[in-house]
């Protein structure tokens, strides 16, 4: 397959991008719950269920970066590197500073001198440890080693299908040993380096190596693939809702039979989170597909717009989300605390996550159009338009 624009990518990164926020979003009410009750585990069982947005997104990132350079033939990976990590080394940079500033602000005595704030930033920028980073950490990782990557997956073609197997098998094996080994283990005493490994190994490119691999593989079999995946779309929806049903049963046999905690029974790193966020990537995948066939009839055209801007200020909402989500807190703990009707906690839901969601996306849409500053949210506006970009763009 030469390179070339998957309009289904723009509505995968629309609709995970709301995934992520209702996961945010579930995760505080919840909080607002007393473990035990029926709400409570109700709401677990959605976040448990919501948490595949963070393979997908490794999947998608996967796919465009194989797609993009598959046929880039010979590959040349200084200006790849020069591309890629200069827009997402300059976000990352830059909101890990901003979110430094927000905590500061909200911390009460808290000391501006720069012996506590060098550390801090310092410590920060290693580790991606503020706020929702992580996948910034792991996109660099990815685009330091794509260059040997992108070597393998031209070189091994007939192996192809072993490789995504194997694949596979390894990330179920090290979401077991994340879930069994590793969170029983205890690293006292343990060298920084090693502990730091440890602690922060959700952000380890390891971990997520399958989206990766299987982004890759597709990318270089998508028109087979997206056949096969038409003729059997009947089957996918089935496997998705049986996966649904084993998911939910799963964590209310962790809750309620084998009393686990709750960060337990809602881990993203665990082994049954493999296959049920394969089946429902290849849900969002499939929908992205039917969409882009109708995406330019009538009555698709202004749903096809919103998908354009949530896709391209995907990223941006991604950075922007903490604020609206601290405003959206403040608020229904207010609400709560003045005893509103629990009917109306629970109907106040959705709309803390379209507001969450869409006023991210105003922000970032408004950034990503000044010169210079959209690189903050990973974009490039130009000063400079040509005359008929700037009256499409009026239009």
């Amino acid at each position: 397959m030469g390179k070339r624009y998957l309009d289904e990518i723009d509505l995968m990164r629309a609709f995970v991008i709301l995934g992520v926020l209702t996961v945010h979003t579930l995760s505080f009410f919840n909080v607002l719950n007393s473990d035990g009750t029926p709400g409570f585990y109700t709401l677990g069982a959605l976040i448990t269920a919501t948490h595949f947005t963070r393979e997908t997104f490794m999947f998608v990132t996967g796919l465009v970066l194989f797609t993009t350079y598959l046929q880039q033939d010979p590959f040349h990976p200084l200006p790849f590197w020069r591309k890629r990590f200069q827009l997402i080394v300059i976000p990352y940079v830059v909101w890990t500073l901003a979110y430094i500033a927000f905590v500061a602000l909200l911390t009460p005595g808290f000391s501006w001198t720069w012996s506590n704030l060098v550390p801090a930033i310092i410590h920060n920028l290693l580790t991606g440890n503020m706020f929702f980073l992580y996948f910034l950490v792991v996109s660099m990782q990815l685009y330091l080693i794509f260059p040997l990557l992108l070597h393998g997956v031209r070189k091994a073609t007939k192996y192809h299908v072993h490789i995504l197997v194997a694949s596979f098998v390894l990330e179920i094996c090290l979401m077991w040993l994340n879930q069994n080994v590793f969170d029983t283990l205890t690293p006292n005493g343990w060298p920084k380096w090693l502990y730091d490994l440890y602690t922060y190994r959700d952000r380890n490119l390891l971990m997520y190596q399958f989206w990766f691999v299987a982004g890759g593989v597709l990318a270089c079999h998508y028109d087979q693939v997206a056949a096969w995946m038409e003729r059997h779309r009947k089957a996918l929806f089935v496997t998705l809702a049986a996966s649904l049903g084993i998911l939910f049963g799963h964590y209310f046999l962790e809750r309620l039979v084998l009393h686990d905690g709750e960060d337990d029974a809602e881990l993203v790193l665990q082994p049954i989170m493999v296959p049920y966020s394969l089946m429902v990537t290849c849900a969002f995948w499939y929908a992205g597909m039917a969409w882009s066939k109708r995406k330019d009839l009538p009555g698709w055209r202004a749903f096809s717009r919103f998908v354009r801007v949530a896709s391209q200020t995907s990223f941006g909402i991604y950075l922007i989300q903490p604020f609206p989500l601290y405003a959206m807190e403040v608020v229904m703990d207010d609400l709560d605390g003045r005893g509103i009707p629990m009917w109306l906690h629970y109907a106040l839901l959705p709309v803390a996550v379209l507001f969450s969601y869409f006023s991210s996306m105003l922000a970032a849409y408004i950034l990503m159009k000044i010169p210079v500053v959209s690189y903050v949210v990973g974009r490039r506006a130009h000063i400079r338009r040509h005359r008929s970009e700037a009256v499409r763009q009026a239009a």
